[in-house]
């Protein structure tokens, strides 16, 4: 209780001096923080500003702070390359639709009105007829017909075609799905990280705020006769360099803040920032259980969508192999006409005709094309089951690492949590033991440097393993159900 008390006046007796670009109290750095806190100053906190660089406009339909599932949704409606990833899936559907015409009958009308003539007499004609060689021979005939034709049997050429298309616009669209998860963790990082520098800001403002508290204490010493002057040197550099901090922290956010914008596919002066969702990791680490290495990776198998993909890849390649292998294989098709045709000169007497028959073609030699193709087609699927059995292996290997990395953060999380409690007792207690002449001026600023690092560790920590979820998310393929 003794010390709370002390502390108490220490904090009373040592508020910091204003200024224009400082806040005129020191907060308690046992509180880190909020996001929302470190936009309190304007950029640059120190320095000529410049406000026409900084400039936002607020983007129809996209309110200024969203949640990471609203900034996801965004980004799936926005980004251009899931347009062009669509695009791909259209293009491949459209391949099924051509593939699968080989199976339909073709059919086909056609009319011919035709008009001929040849002039009567020559060069040589008498003199008699002369006057009718300017005549003409005309005649007119019409006609037209209907014709079908349909293939019967090929050996299953086509559909070992409409197979391999159907199943390649699958692996496109599977394809797709990945890139829309993609979107989705890039979004996350960049969302997680424009917050970690929000907090950053906050805490780069605080820890100035102990800096002039203690700047502000060396003073009260000085003029109490108790330490040299030289002092004050010393503690005025430590305060400019948390002011150099404080700056370069606010140019970070704002270019990441850019980023995130144009994550989202919005114009990179977009006014948009994300909310923060890390309430409660301050003071409490998450314990749930972490599914078993096993089960997850049987997750991943499952639900990731490029594994889909590899296995849709090899599984079209193996169609177009049983393509290629019947290329010599005998065809049966049908084809008929029905027609009608004129038989005088003046193009009437109309009469019927037609014809239908079945041809059968079977291929004896074709100068080794077939050959060619399935040796082609073979060595594609051996392509593809390598692609498929290296995708496994990445797949285990992201699911593996992701797993590690939550646990590792976790733990990072309570013992930076320890440091930051442990670093605010210290400086605390050091400035109250400068104050009454205990301790020196390295001793303080030493606090100093060990709040700052251990409060800029806190905020790494928090978001890093946000990051970390996320990243387990999308090894599982489960971020964007």
């Amino acid at each position: 209780m003794m010390a709370v008390i002390v502390l108490a006046a220490i904090v009373a007796q040592t508020a910091p001096q204003t200024s224009s670009t400082a806040p005129a109290a020191a907060a308690d750095p046992a509180a880190l923080p909020s996001v929302e806190s470190g936009l309190a100053l304007p950029y640059p906190a120190y320095g000529p500003p410049q406000p026409q660089i900084l400039t936002t406009r607020r983007v129809a339909g996209v309110p200024a702070t969203v949640a990471l599932a609203d900034a996801i949704a965004i980004a799936i409606a926005r980004v251009p390359s899931l347009d062009a990833a669509r695009g791909d899936v259209a293009l491949e559907d459209a391949s099924v639709a051509l593939a699968r015409t080989g199976l339909a009958p073709d059919v086909s009308i056609s009319a011919s009105p035709t008009y001929s003539y040849v002039q009567d007499g020559g060069a040589n004609a008498s003199a008699a007829s002369s006057a009718a060689s300017a005549a003409l021979f005309s005649a007119q005939s019409n006609s037209g017909s209907i014709s079908l034709s349909q293939l019967i049997f090929d050996g299953g050429q086509i559909r070992a075609k409409i197979d391999a298309a159907r199943l390649t616009r699958d692996a496109a669209l599977a394809t797709y799905r990945r890139d829309a998860q993609t979107v989705a963790f890039n979004v996350a990082d960049a969302y997680y990280t424009l917050l970690a520098d929000e907090r950053t800001v906050a805490v780069d403002e605080q820890l100035l705020r102990e800096n002039i508290v203690s700047e502000n204490l060396v003073r009260a010493q000085i003029r109490a006769g108790t330490v040299a002057g030289a002092d004050l040197a010393s503690q005025l550099a430590t305060t400019a360099n948390a002011r150099t901090t404080l700056v370069s922290a606010q140019a970070t956010f704002q270019n990441d803040r850019v980023a995130f914008a144009t994550t989202l596919g919005l114009p990179a002066d977009a006014d948009v920032l994300p909310r923060d969702d890390t309430q409660g990791l301050e003071t409490t680490t998450p314990t749930g259980p972490l599914p078993a290495f096993a089960d997850a990776l049987d997750t991943a198998y499952r639900e990731r969508p490029d594994v889909a993909e590899a296995r849709l890849t090899v599984a079209a390649d193996e169609a177009s192999l049983r393509g290629a292998r019947r290329g010599l294989s005998p065809t049966l098709s049908f084809s008929g006409t029905k027609g009608l045709e004129s038989s005088d000169l003046g193009g009437g007497a109309i009469r019927n005709d037609g014809t239908i028959g079945l041809t059968v073609t079977i291929p004896v030699y074709d100068q080794g094309i077939t050959r060619a193709n399935v040796a082609s087609s073979r060595a594609t699927v051996a392509i593809a089951d390598a692609n498929e059995a290296t995708k496994r292996i990445s797949v285990s290997q992201d699911v593996r690492q992701a797993l590690t990395s939550i646990v590792s953060d976790r733990a990072v999380l309570d013992q930076t949590r320890a440091a930051y409690d442990s670093a605010v007792i210290s400086l605390r207690s050091t400035q109250g033991q400068y104050r009454v002449g205990v301790s020196t001026l390295p001793s303080l600023i030493q606090a100093e440097a060990t709040l700052a690092s251990a409060a800029t560790n806190i905020v790494n920590a928090i978001y890093t393993l946000r990051i970390a979820e996320n990243n387990l998310r999308y090894a599982l393929g489960t971020n964007l159900q």
